[in-house]
């Protein structure tokens, strides 16, 4: 049986999904996470501590493991493994979303410079710094704005600003954030930068999809259909199949793979999120890993494959194409309500 490798920070609530489907498949599967469990001793080729924050190191000590105990994929789990994913990737020879790929996709300034060179439309933006006077950067800026720290997931700290006070409380907001992930985090100093978007005014959508030797598959495309303007971006409802004109279904796709390829993503999963004006789709983010929650739980494909098995199976052969996906999710509504999210 071939033998994957599965990075899963201690901090991720997708540990179940992913073990279910490598049962399903009858896979070989070896955890590896950052924090020692108890229990690696009873079975060591299951359970591998991992130096996930320092890529490099991760690299070395699973080429160590692998050189017994070959490994023929792996996978990342959540945002904060996926760069020690490529860098252990690209140390076994596997295929990979190149090191660099996967800290643009991490990095919105980063991301949005690599969009404004490839001609991907996506909001205009400024590079700041916290310890600068914020009332004499919102003096320079056109609004309404959004305010994003670079690094963070799930929409924290990312805030509107529809004028100058609002701005200068949404920096503060932010820098008490930042200050508190990085006592959470034991790092030095807190980050320094944050970005400034302009906001775009229109629906939001979200798009599930597999790279493949750069090619995009797009397996789900979901409505939100809550207005998101602010000033906080928490997520509620999530719908699939989306209810857009198929047109503009084939320029979110076709936006989406420009985004990709921009940021030099060629495979695995990817998760991005797009906002509809008059002009068209703009790309907001792509993330270089799935979708969780209720909406992947409800992802189903083919025969009952679930979206994590999907990912599992795309990762230990190229070759294999997804079967279509079951609209309804083996349920006669698509609108599931749960844990903040329906898919």
């Amino acid at each position: 049986m071939p033998r994957i490798l599965l990075l899963l920070p201690t901090t991720t609530y997708r540990t179940e999904a992913f073990l279910a489907a490598a049962r399903r498949m009858d896979v070989e599967v070896t955890v590896g996470s950052e924090k020692l469990n108890t229990l690696a001793r009873l079975n060591p080729t299951a359970l591998l501590t991992l130096s996930l924050h320092d890529p490099e190191r991760a690299a070395r000590q699973v080429v160590d493991f692998a050189a017994k105990h070959p490994i023929a994929a792996v996978i990342a789990v959540d945002d904060q493994v996926t760069v020690a994913a490529a860098a252990i990737c690209q140390a076994l020879s596997l295929r990979q979303n190149s090191v660099e790929s996967v800290l643009a996709a991490g990095n919105k300034y980063r991301m949005r410079e690599l969009f404004q060179q490839a001609g991907v439309p996506s909001p205009g933006f400024k590079l700041c710094r916290l310890d600068d006077d914020a009332e004499v950067i919102a003096g320079q800026l056109h609004y309404p704005c959004v305010v994003k720290p670079l690094e963070l997931s799930g929409s924290r700290g990312v805030i509107r600003a529809d004028d100058e006070p609002q701005f200068v409380r949404a920096v503060g907001r932010l820098a008490k954030i930042l200050d508190a992930e990085s006592t959470k985090r034991k790092a030095a100093s807190r980050a320094l930068h944050f970005l400034v978007e302009d906001f775009i005014d229109g629906p939001e959508v979200a798009v599930e999809g597999l790279l493949s030797g750069g090619r995009l598959r797009v397996l789900a495309l979901f409505d939100k259909p809550d207005p998101l303007d602010g000033p906080f971006f928490e997520e509620t409802i999530y719908v699939t199949p989306s209810r857009l004109p198929s047109d503009v279904q084939d320029q979110i796709a076709e936006c989406t793979s420009h985004a990709a390829q921009a940021l030099g993503l060629t495979e695995g999963p990817i998760h991005a999120e797009l906002r509809l004006d008059d002009d068209g789709p703009s790309v907001i983010e792509v993330n270089a890993r799935s979708i969780g929650g209720q909406c992947s739980r409800m992802l189903t494909f083919g025969t009952g494959i679930s979206l994590e098995e999907l990912i599992i199976r795309h990762a230990l052969d190229s070759e294999w194409e997804p079967p279509i996906r079951d609209p309804t999710g083996g349920r006669d509504d698509d609108s599931h309500p749960a844990g903040g999210y329906t898919a």
